[in-house]
Formats: C-alpha cells, structure tokens, sequence
C-alpha cells in the first residue's frame, strides 16, 4: 500500500539572533522523502552556514542515490572550520522515509528521535557504525497509519535550563509530554506546534537557543471536497449537485445558497448547528452525507487566518487555541489539516446579488482572490489541490 507522507517542520530562533542555527531540508525522491534536521556548532550565522550545508549536501546526494559513506565524507571535507573553535562541527538526523512507511534513520550526536505507535513510545533497535571519524546510529522501522516519529535539537531538550526548569526538558519529560497529548490523528503539524510552543513557553518566550522540530506522520489518502459558491448558470445546478453526490471522501459545504441549491436539488434539509455558535462568524449548518456546512466568504476568510498561522512557529499557542474552537473555521481547519491528503475545490461562478448592494466590502473579485489564497495556503500545508470551476 502507498501512504501520504505527513512532514511539518518548524524552528526558534536563539533570542537576539536573525537567523537560526538549525536547519531543516526536505526533498521528495521516486520513493517518499529525505529529510534532514541538522544543528551547526554555536548560533548565529557561523552555526547557519555549517547547518545549511549539512543538509543540503546530504538532501541532495541521497536524493541522487550517493552512498552514506560518499555522503558524511563530503559533508566532513565541505564544512568551513570555525576560526575560533578550530572545528567544523554540525550534528544532523536524517530521515529515508518511502510511501511505503518503511523508514531509516540516520543520527549524529543529535538527540535520539521518538517513534509513538498507539500513543506510546515504540523504538527500534539501532545499530553502531563508524563513518569517517563519525559515530553514526542507524535503525530501520515500518511505520503505519497513527504512529508519528519526531526528530528534535538539542534547543527543545534544553529547554528551561536556569528558567522554568533546573536541568532543562529532558528527552524523557519529552516523550511523556507527547504521550500524553493522547493525538487521535496523524496530524504532523498539530504536533509540532504543541511541542515547539511548549518549548518557547519554558524558556519564558527568550530561546536560550535554537530549537526545532521535524515530524512526519504516514496517512492514507483521503480526499475532501469543498463546493464553494452556486454555479453560474442557474441551468448548471444539477450538474453542480452530480458532482457533489459522486464525490468520495469528506464533503464541505461553504456558502448558504449553495447549500440550499445542493439542499433542494437532494431533498435533504438543513439544521442549524447550535454546537458551533461563534459571536465572530455565521452559525454552521447539518445535512445527511455532508461532513460539514458553512457560511460562505466570512468563514473562508477566517480559515485563510488560520492557515496562516500554521507556517508560523511563533504562534503555535496561538493556532492550536484556534484549532480547539467549535465554529465552522475551526472545523473546516481541523479537516484540511489533520483529516485529508488532498482537496478537490469546486468553485461556483456565480455573483451573489447580496455581495453587490452599495456598502458591502464584498465582490465577485475578492472571492476569486480568496479562493485563489486558500489553494495556496492549503498546497503550502502539504495538500494536494485540484480547483473545478463551474
């Protein structure tokens, strides 16, 4: 079987410092992905050059089929040495994950990776290898739906050092922190926001040092399909209505005369959902077989907001407070994120008179525009879109 590849990434910066001392490549191959998470020696630029290189050479010569032998001996001769500290250093994980969810690890002096299985820690074992000077740790695993792997620098273990906490995070409060989130879904990127705004939490919003965070998640594929806006041509309406009952997978609903012309067309009422009452947005509606029915352009509008806070680490809290809310964002959100592995976007044409009369902030162009945006941000979080206008 062929799995989706689920990877979020994300980094903080050492306080006063504009770039970080880790980095992160990723890169897909015939198989899956090569992913990297590498930490250059101090902080800074110094740390930056050393980190970038790292995983750039070993993204891009594992991407060409190089040898790991080939691979470390390159990164240990292309290191500039630092002038001070006499040494090129930078520590580096690197992930060999295929849509197979057959995954290999590779670890230098990084802190060990988290494999959950169940919620639960579940290792593999690793093996000793000398590499060009390098202890390398190498293990192998079979990943499935749920499970999640983790790779952190030492930024996130050191976390609260001489702050919250004595002697930092520790690798264990870690992986009890994760267990405990108790994480229905193969969501990487709800993960890696939990993680990395707990980690900014302990060093009191003032990073002691650069931290990131590198999950991937294998999902089975799932489509959602979002009907956005009624058909141009009234006459279109039963074609419109097909496409929605052949469609597989979650079904979404945004706008209110699309939902009463797919409503009418099917002979299926709409109920008011008095779960999701939100004092900022329209209420959502239910209708047997849709996933979920909502207002139309203030509710994209709002999960455009969303999604961007998702790229951003530095408001983790932020989003994942967002994310817990009931409304019809939140859960519209929730589905593209943590639920599908691609979006079919069907666009109606239509203009909607009431977007026309004089005062309202609201026009044919800014729909557009907005759907335009949220097939950006969606493609951004990994998703594969396929926009259908009619």
């Amino acid at each position: 079987m062929s799995y989706y590849l689920d990877v979020k990434h994300l980094s903080l910066n050492k306080y006063g410092e504009e770039l970080c001392g880790d980095h992160i490549e990723t890169a897909e191959n015939e198989s899956g992905m090569i992913l990297v998470l590498s930490d250059g020696l101090g902080s800074g630029v110094k740390a930056n050059i050393l980190a970038t290189l790292t995983a750039k050479i070993a993204v891009t010569m594992l991407k060409e089929n190089a040898s790991l032998e080939d691979t470390i001996e390159t990164i240990t001769k292309t290191l500039p040495v630092c002038s001070v500290r006499k040494m090129a250093y930078s520590t580096f994980t690197i992930v060999m994950a295929e849509n197979t969810g057959k995954v290999r690890v590779v670890e230098f002096d990084n802190p060990s990776y988290f494999h959950f299985r169940n919620g639960k820690l579940s290792m593999p074992q690793k093996t000793r290898q000398v590499i060009h000077g390098k202890e390398i740790h190498l293990s192998e695993l079979r990943m499935r739906p749920g499970d999640y792997l983790t790779v952190i620098s030492d930024g996130v273990v050191h976390a609260g050092v001489g702050k919250l906490l004595n002697f930092g995070w520790q690798w264990e409060n870690i992986r009890d922190y994760i267990e405990e989130l108790a994480l229905g879904k193969s969501a990487a990127g709800t993960l890696a926001h939990e993680v990395l705004g707990y980690t900014e939490v302990l060093y009191d919003l003032k990073p002691g040092d650069d931290a990131s965070i590198l999950c991937l998640a294998v999902k089975e594929k799932k489509v959602l399909n979002l009907f956005a806006g009624p058909p141009n041509h009234p006459e279109d309406d039963a074609l419109y209505v097909k496409s929605y009952v052949e469609a597989e997978g979650l079904k979404v609903i945004a706008g209110g005369t699309t939902a009463g012309i797919i409503s009418r067309e099917l002979g299926k009422p709409l109920d008011i959902d008095l779960k999701g009452i939100s004092k900022n947005l329209p209420p959502s509606a239910t209708m047997e077989g849709a996933d979920l029915v909502t207002e139309g352009v203030l509710t994209l509008g709002e999960v455009i907001r969303i999604l961007e806070v998702f790229d951003d680490e530095k408001k983790s809290m932020e989003l994942l407070k967002r994310l817990s809310d009931s409304d019809g964002a939140a859960r519209l959100c929730r589905l593209i994120l943590d639920e599908s592995t691609e979006v079919r976007l069907f666009m109606g044409t239509a203009v909607n008179p009431a977007h026309q009369e004089p005062g309202f902030s609201y026009n044919f162009n800014y729909k557009v525009e907005q759907i335009k945006k949220l097939k950006e941000l969606m493609e951004k979080s990994g998703r594969r879109v396929e926009l259908y206008t009619i």
